[in-house]
């Protein structure tokens, strides 16, 4: 038994109802018009208000949209059915429309937050390849939400080749829809539904009750006959009869259910006597949604306890409606702690090979759903003992998801051992490209990277863009952009910039070839090779990367999407490293109005656009303005990433330097003591961070005049940067200077210039003469030649 996809039956409900409508009225020639004409031509969006919603005005122009090509058109009807009146299912289906449109690969979260977040990208995503239009009428007959708030769930910019229309038919939703910008028309009058003058039939009270409607012989099981009188309250949807609207959904409710025991108890009647027991697509359909309607938590666990109902429920279709349905029973650590203790009682009821694959599949479903690890390892375990009764992907599937659940996001020898073993089993087994081969190559690779190993994971990274390559016919298959980024994201990681350039810039003409320049995947290679060519140094092509990807944000998501913010983030620092600070600076505060507004003061984004707007204001020497910036983001990273965080380590360090050029010296102490405390514990001794603060804290006491616990600091500074970041390196040119200048002080200008010569031999062979580096040394060897009294 399979389910059709999720939409199917709330998709021919609508067919019906939009019939129903074209039945019930002409329409409104003039606006019909108007919409065509909106519909060819880049607009802002349309609400249409009239006494039912818009729903007889729009229903004429939307049957001649379908007939041209539905394609492209995605409606709701939240008159429907009572479901369809709920936001997080009109959600659900556009992004499931969106998905099933333009082949997108990423699951649809499980948590409605979580879809809102992603929809502006799918609609930009999908809006850049062609015009998309959505149609709502009756908008406001959403139920949950207040009348003024029934567009919050729609993102506050739509990109330009999306047509939006949609109907209300109250005052505070059309006041809603303006304010966002919207067109507003009023409908020619149209007769309003007229509710029959009789009295109210038990059966429309379960007509109501229903999830997608009763059958006849639904009714009948419940000793109900069908309501002949019901005039226009009832409209028929294949074999069932549907309330006709929200209208006569409310009118039942009223006249018939006013009280919420009554509710319950019609949706318990439903639950045992028309729908207990069948294991039916009708059954899975109605069954779960009436016990939660109910409030019935035990029986709906003992339902989904149930192995067979179990089994069907995990399958593609319901299987997303088990996952919402999951955090209504309880936390998703008793969700699992209460399917691992059925696990013996499955064991008895069924045979090893079903059981295994029940048990795998349902961990794999609790995991998309949230539940963190450890609550689902009791689970892995059990389908790992059972897993000689597997295929041979699922075997090889169930090992990997125990593998990386146990690593827990860390370098874990005993998964790399595992992985290995598995992935020569898969390429053997399965071959080298099949999916669960590639995922088990990923998964390795995570694993050396974790580890520090980047030669490792490029080498299994490489392997599979090699077998994509072989599979999908060559090098220019837009399935391959994710391969060539994972690729080059580790060679970029390992400083390999020639190597990663070409991978990165492949990825984005196979994008710019595939979606065109304005798609979000584009901005995203854009992006990607912006970013390296900054750490590369080639500031100007970097700008020049970063502002295209800049301006396809700003016309995917609008001037106020985090995406936007995250390119001007990005934009800025480029900005900041050629010293275009004004400009930084301008970049950094759009970016932090937009994160302060979108997330709040306590979030990541927030902390490091404080970070680096304060950094811009340092440099510009506005240290009564950059002062507070860097303690606000020093507060920030300490509250959500915590105080022993190299985030927060990284604000601190600044936030001391700033304070030492302003001469605070007491208090810039006690800040890089923090820090060396913080990056020693983190990273140890030797790491750069390290020896970098303990050269910091050396200069210090050097600017204080404190020469006794300088000097022996400056020349461990300048042995260790030397021998750990690179004589090269400018924080070890920076050590040999300060310990330079501090010898010139007291009186030692032959050993100064000793020392400075030496580091200029060691660094001339390794740099060009205009090497930044060499100017330096060069700088400070002239000043003590000419008896200065200010080295710089």
């Amino acid at each position: 038994m399979s389910k059709p996809e999720f939409p199917a039956t709330a998709d021919r409900m609508q067919a019906a109802y939009n019939a129903w409508l074209a039945d019930n009225t002409s329409g409104d020639r003039e606006l019909e018009r108007f919409l065509i004409r909106h519909a060819k031509r880049a607009d802002a969006p349309v609400v249409v208000r009239d006494r039912d919603g818009g729903r007889a005005a729009i229903a004429a122009w939307l049957h001649r949209q379908l007939a041209k090509g539905p394609e492209r058109l995605f409606y709701h009807f939240p008159d429907a059915c009572r479901d369809a009146r709920r936001p997080a299912v009109l959600v659900r289906r556009l992004l499931d429309f969106l998905k099933r449109l333009e082949g997108f690969r990423e699951p649809i979260p499980a948590s409605a937050d979580a879809q809102i977040e992603i929809l502006p990208n799918w609609l930009a995503r999908a809006a850049a390849r062609d015009r998309l239009v959505v149609v709502i009428p009756h908008l406001d007959a959403l139920e949950g939400v207040d009348e003024g708030a029934v567009l919050d769930w729609l993102p506050e910019f739509l990109p330009a080749a999306v047509r939006l229309v949609v109907g209300v038919a109250g005052d505070a939703a059309q006041r809603a829809a303006v304010g966002r910008g919207f067109q507003s028309i009023d409908a020619a009058a149209q007769e309003p539904l007229s509710l029959p003058a009789v009295e109210l039939p038990e059966a429309l009270a379960a007509v109501w009750a229903s999830r997608y409607g009763l059958s006849e012989a639904e009714l009948e099981s419940l000793g109900l006959a069908v309501p002949q009188a019901a005039g226009t309250l009832l409209y028929r949807v294949d074999d069932r009869y549907v309330l006709s609207g929200a209208e006569a959904q409310d009118a039942v409710r009223r006249h018939l259910l006013p009280d919420g025991v009554e509710r319950q108890q019609m949706h318990v009647r439903l639950a045992e006597r028309c729908f207990s027991g069948k294991l039916t697509a009708r059954g899975l359909d109605e069954l779960p949604w009436q016990l939660a309607e109910a409030a019935h938590w035990e029986a709906l666990w003992e339902m989904t306890l149930q192995p067979a109902v179990l089994e069907a429920l995990l399958e593609p279709g319901w299987r997303e409606e088990l996952v919402t349905l999951w955090p209504q029973l309880a936390e998703l650590e008793q969700v699992c702690t209460r399917y691992a203790a059925a696990l013996d009682t499955w064991a008895g009821d069924l045979e090893p090979r079903r059981l295994a694959s029940l048990i795998y599949r349902l961990a794999l479903a609790l995991e998309d759903a949230g539940a963190p690890g450890e609550s689902v390892l009791p689970l892995l375990d059990r389908a790992v003992a059972l897993k000689a009764e597997l295929d041979a992907d699922e075997r090889i599937g169930l090992r990997v998801a125990l593998a990386v659940t146990l690593a827990d996001g860390q370098a874990s020898e005993q998964a790399r051992q595992e992985l290995e073993a598995l992935l020569a089993e898969a390429e053997s087994t399965l071959g080298a490209d099949a999916a669960a081969t590639r995922n088990t190559r990923h998964a390795l690779a995570t694993q050396f990277e974790y580890a520090g190993d980047l030669a490792a994971a490029a080498s299994l990274y490489r392997r599979t863009l090699e077998c994509r390559e072989q599979a999908l016919g060559g090098q220019r298959h837009v399935a391959l952009i994710p391969h060539l980024i994972n690729l080059a994201a580790v060679l970029k990681a390992d400083n390999a910039f020639d190597a990663a350039k070409p991978l990165y810039q492949r990825a984005l003409s196979i994008a710019e070839r595939s979606y065109g320049n304005a798609h979000p995947t584009t901005a995203a290679c854009l992006d990607n090779l912006a970013g390296l060519l900054y750490a590369g140094q080639d500031f100007t092509a970097a700008e020049d990367y970063y502002q295209r990807a800049l301006g396809i944000a700003e016309q995917a998501f609008g001037p106020t999407h985090p995406a936007t913010a995250a390119s001007a983030h990005n934009l800025g620092t480029v900005m900041d490293a050629r010293e275009q600070f004004k400009a930084a600076e301008e970049l950094f505060r759009r970016a932090l109005d937009i994160r302060q507004a979108v997330y709040g003061d306590d979030h990541m984004d927030t902390a490091s656009s404080l970070h680096n707007l304060a950094g811009v204001l340092d440099a510009m020497g506005r240290y009564p303005e950059a002062e507070p910036m860097y303690r606000r983001a020093v507060e920030t990273w300490e509250k959500v990433v915590g105080k022993e965080h190299p985030a927060t380590a990284t604000s601190v360090n600044n936030l001391a330097d700033l304070l030492r050029e302003k001469g605070d010296y007491a208090e810039a102490e006690g800040l890089y003591r923090r820090n060396l405390e913080t990056w020693s514990r983190l990273l140890g001794e030797q790491h750069p961070h390290t020896v970098m603060t303990r050269a910091e804290l050396a200069g210090l006491y050097a600017d204080q005049g404190d020469a006794v616990r300088a000097e022996p600091m400056l020349r461990e500074a300048v042995d260790q940067t030397g021998r750990i970041m690179g004589v090269d390196n400018m924080q070890h040119i920076n050590a040999v200077t300060r310990l330079a200048a501090l010898l010139r002080q007291s009186g030692r200008v032959d050993e100064a210039k000793t020392i400075l010569r030496q580091v200029s031999r060691q660094v001339e062979g390794k740099v060009g003469l205009l090497s930044p580096a060499l100017q330096k040394l060069q700088r400070h060897l002239e000043a003590l030649d000419v008896n200065s009294d200010r080295l710089h």
